[in-house]
């Protein structure tokens, strides 16, 4: 059982429109299987790099660069090939998008329920979700995490249900561990290092290994005193990757010292 986690399901609430667009747009090519090729797509992230960290590119000269960089990279004369052209066509909407939101546009309700509901008619929102969500493979999520900085700030809103997990709703680890339900989480990487892990059972483990292996897969060790089968199995399919650094980032920062027993 991880030493500082949620033992129950929050009720659902609607995920951010925007975060929503954001994956949808890294997405549905996949799901279509219509993605640029390499030297396209490489073209096109070195526009948006350029464009999101130096805004005065964003100008209308640029633009109209881009766009005519666009037309020529996704031609969409439908004589010679109609499916090329199509498959064009939703890619070259796909970068027009990309563009503008580098640059700055905040898209309206009425555009974002619009790219949702095109989007949700050919794949369902467990997929779309699942896309970015960082799975349960704890070896290649703790590799991968050596590459990514947490950030504990974030990762204590996250904890405490104040910033809300990749589907849209509260993670409330706090709920249990604040109570006598689950270890608390004051001192959780202080307890993790000094009694977790000299046990025999995880022998060549890191703290950061124990604490994925902790939240994404809690019943593999229930701390002596819990009970087990309490806190969620799913968080795996409810955190990227950035999120999960940044609740555990949160956990390490809970170095305390263990209160003494009276």
């Amino acid at each position: 059982m991880i030493e500082s986690l949620h033992c129950h399901t929050v009720q659902k609430q609607r995920g951010n429109p925007l975060l929503i667009l954001l994956i949808l747009l890294t997405v549905i090519c996949v799901h279509l299987g219509v993605m640029p090729t390499q030297a396209q797509d490489e073209a096109s992230d070195e526009a948006s790099n350029e464009s999101s960290t130096e805004t005065s590119t964003c100008t209308p000269e640029m633009l109209t660069q881009e766009l005519e960089s666009f037309q020529t990279d996704y031609p969409v004369e439908a004589e010679a090939d109609a499916d090329a052209a199509l498959s064009n066509l939703f890619r070259l909407a796909m970068v027009y998008q990309k563009l503008a939101i580098d640059c700055g546009y905040t898209p309206t309700e009425e555009e974002l329920g619009a790219m949702i509901d095109n989007t949700l008619a050919l794949a369902d929102a467990g997929t779309i979700l699942a896309a970015n969500a960082v799975g349960v493979d704890t070896e290649a999520i703790v590799a991968e995490l050596e590459t990514v900085t947490g950030d504990s700030f974030t990762g204590q809103l996250l904890y405490n249900g104040i910033e809300e997990a990749l589907d849209g709703n509260a993670l409330g680890c706090s709920g249990c561990h604040v109570s006598d339900t689950a270890p608390p989480t004051e001192s959780t990487w202080t307890r993790v290092v000094e009694e977790r892990l000299p046990l025999p059972q995880f022998d060549g483990y890191t703290d950061t290994h124990y604490l994925v292996e902790s939240i994404l897969h809690p019943n593999y060790y229930v701390v002596e005193g819990f009970a087990p089968n309490l806190m969620p199995t799913t968080y795996g399919q409810r955190m990227d990757i950035q999120q999960l650094a940044d609740l555990v980032a949160y956990l390490m920062s809970q170095d305390q010292l263990p209160e003494e027993d009276e």
